[in-house]
């Protein structure tokens, strides 16, 4: 796991979301639960909608995963799935999410890491070497062409991005 401290501007993002428990009826990093049904329909609406005028000229794609004080006690947290814009006005359809800006922890996780419980890691490691904390109320999944899909796991890469508290 390669990791770096970056200075990130705020990220405005346009997409859709789910709210609720996304494991419940599958386990992670499956196609066939909540979060993978997300990215299903976000994909559709930009097949059907290929002209976005919201749409910034960015290679990256975005899954924040948003907790609240209930989150751990019941698994439920929003999945929000999108793509940078410079506007709030979207398409209906869609909705919107502010990023704050700040430091960040980017983490470039590679092949199997990317399966595994490297939030664990990431923490251990930020707080030895950084002497900080990561915020907990979201992270960040940044995916650009360096993932190739959840059937080519072992050849895939992306980034996740945690914002680090003050």
């Amino acid at each position: 796991m390669e990791c770096r401290l970056i200075k990130l501007e705020g990220l405005t993002l346009a997409g859709l979301s789910y709210y609720g428990d996304p494991l419940s009826i599958k386990g992670g990093w499956d196609e066939e639960n909540e979060i993978g049904k997300t990215w299903h329909r976000f994909s559709n609406y930009m097949s059907n909608h290929p002209n976005r005028t919201h749409k910034l000229d960015r290679p990256y794609y975005y899954e924040i995963h948003i907790y609240n004080e209930n989150t751990f006690k019941n698994g439920h947290f929003e999945v929000f799935i999108g793509e940078e814009t410079s506007t709030h006005e979207v398409d209906i359809q869609l909705s919107t999410k502010s990023l704050p800006g700040g430091t960040y922890v980017l983490s470039t996780l590679k092949g199997q890491e990317i399966i595994q419980d490297w939030w664990k890691a990431l923490t251990c490691y930020v707080q030895e070497t950084y002497n900080k904390k990561l915020n907990s109320q979201f992270i960040i999944q940044r995916y650009d062409d360096r993932f190739k899909g959840m059937d080519k796991i072992d050849d895939s890469e992306l980034d996740v991005l945690i914002l680090l508290e003050v």
